[in-house]
């Protein structure tokens, strides 16, 4: 009986270490997924256009392309943290474009100020935004649309549908100096994100910021101020929103309508790719830093590849509807453990 009963539990243990084997597979591969999916795509690229893609060149294009992205993602992965949303930032974009290039181009203003006035409009229009989500309790996806629309209207307000050109030198430097090869912009953006990771993992604001977003009920009964945290980190996102006005303005080197229209989606896009870094299911700037730039190099492996563009625009949706998909089946299956 006791062979038998050895030979059973020996037989029983290649069953049983199949499934810890897939089980162990399928928690690597959620765990690195961004990871895993930005070296595949580098290696597509690298194997398909190895003469252009693998450049110094391309890869100060890829950055560059990120700098706009980059800012606008990592300033709505703050709202994400909390729990909401932030509809608002593309058309925000647009307005504080227009506003400060409107302020050089009509009244002959300093690039100083024109670059405060965009940061003013953004930090205005997040302050209205949290304002309206903390205090009077609209839901924010509400809200932000809403605050978007205005935006949007004030922005052909300011504009009347013009194109600026020739903008002043001194503005355009925002985003073509270089500094070691790599642009100004691009120092820019690495900054942004560096600092909003240090506020979200090291200070005070931004453990509570964090805690709202766990449980808001449990947060205010520790005492954390959630409305006011919740105005403070839409007015950073509105802030963000307006540095990307700048950045793109001088990156295109004038300014044409609804020139923010297009970062909206990919701005969540990349949060949402970035919600996997780690396995720990949460919004953080590193993940969001790293999506934008697999969607910048995904982007620009396609045009060297001759692509069309709406090939690019059909990625980011299917990327943003994918990461989603598989945010929601994990949950589900963590919950259901």
């Amino acid at each position: 009986m006791t062979i038998e009963a050895d030979s059973a539990a020996a037989d029983a243990e290649p069953a049983r270490a199949a499934p810890l084997r897939q089980s162990t597979l399928r928690s690597f591969v959620e765990r690195w997924s961004l990871l895993i999916a930005f070296a595949g795509a580098f290696a597509f690229f690298s194997i398909a256009k190895p003469d252009v893609f693998l450049t110094w060149a391309n890869l100060q294009s890829i950055l560059d392309d990120a700098s706009v992205l980059g800012v606008l993602a990592v300033g709505v992965t703050l709202v994400l943290v909390l729990g909401e949303f932030d509809l608002s930032v593309g058309a925000v974009v647009g307005v504080a474009a227009a506003a400060s290039v409107g302020a050089m181009a009509d009244r002959g203003w300093s690039t100083g100020i024109a670059v405060a006035i965009a940061l003013g409009v953004g930090a205005v229009v997040g302050l209205a935004n949290g304002l309206a989500v903390a205090y009077v309790r609209i839901p924010s996806f509400i809200a932000t649309l809403a605050m978007g629309s205005l935006a949007g209207g004030a922005e052909l307000a300011i504009t009347k549908t013009s194109i600026f050109e020739g903008l002043k030198q001194s503005y355009l430097d925002v985003a073509l100096r270089r500094y070691g090869g790599i642009s100004l912009r691009a120092i820019i953006t690495a900054g942004v994100a560096l600092a909003f990771l240090v506020v979200l993992r090291t200070t005070v604001f931004g453990r509570n910021a964090t805690a709202v977003g766990d449980n808001p009920a449990a947060a205010r009964l520790t005492g954390v101020p959630v409305q006011r945290v919740k105005v403070i980190v839409f007015v950073l996102t509105g802030l963000s929103a307006g540095l990307a006005a700048v950045l793109a303005a001088s990156s295109a080197q004038s300014y044409y309508p609804s020139i923010g229209t297009g970062y909206l989606l990919p701005a969540y896009a990349a949060a949402f790719l970035g919600l996997s870094l780690g396995g720990g299911l949460r919004f953080n700037i590193v993940g969001s830093y790293l999506g934008v730039l697999l969607l910048a190099m995904v982007t620009t492996g396609l045009t060297i590849m001759n692509q069309p563009n709406w090939i690019a625009q059909l990625v980011q949706g299917a990327v943003l509807l994918t990461a989603v998909a598989g945010i929601a089946l994990r949950r589900r299956g963590t919950l259901g453990r």
